[in-house]
């Protein structure tokens, strides 16, 4: 009996202790549960659009695209693949693999890959084989010779509308689960008349199919178990069409190629919207310039400083930074390859080699700087590549540290190399300062300059890295430069008239033009991206694989070599 009360005395301390505990519970409140919601099956609507060239669709205005940006990652400046070849295209956006591993460079599918690399359809069908996949093609070819492993696979002989009614039907059916289109006649239009809106048959092909995508996605919201799904929403185009667009449009770089401009949209209720725009490329360059160039005296645009030239003088020991714009065009045989043209300097020849002073040059297709003294020997120092058409800046700096003297060069504000120059003395000729054209025994045409030059600077100072890099982009010198006291020379070059380059610093030792020059209008792209791929921040056709596998929940099997990736953006809703 005494140990009877005592295991009802432990019992209920037991209890009293655990009793305590529920002071840490939650108080009462309301909950929203979110399982039915997050249970919802997703689905996949996916349309191809060949031909839509992405400014043109974005310029057409189409109403039902446009709605759709709400609710949206999307991007009117997607890139195809540069092959621009439409079955290459098609296999891009079904595989997710690139040409070098599908193997589709051919608009008969000839040699392909697609057994090592087949289409998603499969992995899908893999996965889940109960989930109904069905595509509607309106180019036979491509349900022909590419789509597999779809529970329906149809072609229309190129009829849109047909296409169009195919997949109304299909969005009628309860299992509906990945729902494939793809449309033709932009890309007829486009071929016959010409990829941009301000052709009609053109913009009118883009509207035609923006109605269809209205009734498409009228018929997707009546569906009757539409509050039970989770539909991605994807419109693209494998590629765009050729036409020649403004050179206000044109940066250089791959994203101004109409050919493989496209536009992406994923779309979902869930989206919060994410504006994919194009990617800065660089800062527009304009005014007016004169370009110098010239093979003999005769014929030859060149500018040089004859009076007060010792002030620019390097001297011996002088810390100076030189820096300019310039745009090298293309030499007689159509490259941008030079050997050694002087850019600006005191050198009294091409032949560098025979005489004292400096001249930076060009060197094959980068830049450089020769110096040097009759009898204490020449050499010369080389910077980056800038054969590409574009303006480049070009900064050298003779400077003193440790007893010693180096130059440094930097193009674009990125530092390349430095060279120590200690013991090839003074620079200082009695030679113009000349920008371009300079004598000498030449054989070659390509040691002639062909540039446009502006911007040029001198102080009378070693500016630091970091000030360099800083201004480097800036169309003009700003009032509010660290060195702007420094300055000894400030010639923009860009006066628009007149017969010299008028000097805006106190020295006012302007350059007088020599030759039959004019000034010619310019408008051209200036420090261009420093991203190595510019096609990676922008959506791509292999993308579109990896954004279904991931709304599926499909994790992709590294077996299978994926080139895409997955665009994401916050849900407005869960």
């Amino acid at each position: 009996m005494k140990k009877f009360s005592w295991l009802i005395l432990i019992i209920g301390i037991l209890f009293t202790a655990c009793n305590k505990g529920f002071d840490r519970l939650l108080e009462d409140r309301e909950y929203v549960d979110t399982t039915g919601v997050t249970g919802k099956q997703p689905k996949i609507l996916f349309l191809v659009i060949d031909g839509a060239r992405g400014e043109s669709v974005r310029k057409a205005q189409g109403a039902n695209l446009l709605a759709l940006a709400d609710n949206a990652i999307y991007s009117w400046n997607s890139v195809s693949d540069t092959l621009h070849l439409t079955a290459t295209g098609w296999a891009d956006l079904l595989t997710g693999v690139r040409k070098e591993k599908h193997g589709v460079v051919k608009s008969d599918f000839s040699d392909n890959k697609l057994s090592q690399y087949p289409v998603i359809f499969k992995y899908i069908k893999d996965r889940m084989p109960a989930f109904r996949v069905a595509a509607y093609s309106s180019s036979d070819s491509l349900g022909k010779m590419l789509i597999t492993d779809a529970d329906v696979n149809r072609t229309f002989g190129n009829d849109d509308n047909a296409t169009r009614q195919a997949i109304l039907d299909e969005l009628k059916i309860d299992t509906a689960g990945l729902v494939f289109g793809q449309f033709h006649q932009v890309a007829v239009a486009g071929n016959n008349y010409g990829y941009d809106i301000s052709i009609p048959e053109y913009k009118n092909a883009i509207l035609q199919i923006d109605d269809y995508i209205g009734d498409i996605m009228d018929a997707l919201r009546r569906r009757k178990s539409y509050s039970q799904e989770n539909w991605l929403v994807i419109i693209t185009s494998g590629n765009g069409g050729s036409y020649q667009i403004s050179p206000d449009e044109d940066d250089g770089t791959i994203l101004s190629n109409p050919k493989i401009n496209t536009f992406t949209i994923f779309y979902s209720t869930r989206y919060m919207p994410s504006f994919i725009d194009r990617p800065y490329t660089g800062a527009r360059y304009t005014g007016k310039s004169v370009r110098l160039y010239g093979k003999t005296a005769a014929e030859a645009v060149y500018a040089t400083i004859d009076k007060g030239k010792e002030d620019l003088n390097l001297g011996k020991t002088n810390q100076v930074t030189i820096a300019l714009k310039i745009k090298k065009n293309k030499t007689i045989y159509g490259d941008y390859s030079y050997t050694y043209p002087n850019i600006i300097g005191n050198n009294l020849s091409l032949d560098w080699w025979k005489n004292t002073g400096w001249s930076m040059s060009l060197e094959t297709n980068a830049w450089g700087v020769h110096y040097g003294q009759s009898g204490a020997g020449f050499n010369m120092v080389t910077g980056a590549n800038i054969s590409d058409g574009k303006w480049h800046d070009l900064t050298a700096v003779f400077l003193n540290r440790d007893n010693k003297r180096f130059i440094r060069l930097f193009t674009d504000g990125n530092f390349n190399t430095e060279q120590e120059i200690t013991s090839y003395g003074n620079f200082d000729t009695d030679a113009p300062l000349t920008l371009g054209w300079v004598p000498g025994n030449v054989v070659d045409d390509n040691r002639w300059l062909n540039a446009n030059i502006t911007e040029i600077r001198f102080w009378r100072a070693a500016l630091p890295d970091s000030v360099i890099k800083a201004y480097v982009c800036a169309d003009e010198l700003p009032s509010s430069h660290p060195y702007r006291d420094y300055l000894i020379g400030y010639w923009p070059c860009r006066d628009g008239f007149g017969g010299v380059f008028k000097d805006q610093s106190e020295y006012q030792h302007d350059f007088v033009l020599h030759g039959a020059y004019q000034w010619d209008d310019f408008n051209d792209l200036m420090c261009p991206s420093t991203a190595t791929n510019l096609t990676q921040l922008v959506p791509q056709p292999v993308d579109v694989a990896r954004q279904i596998l991931n709304w599926l929940q499909i994790a992709a099997d590294t077996r299978w070599q994926m080139d895409g990736r997955v665009w994401v953006t916050p849900y407005a809703t869960i």
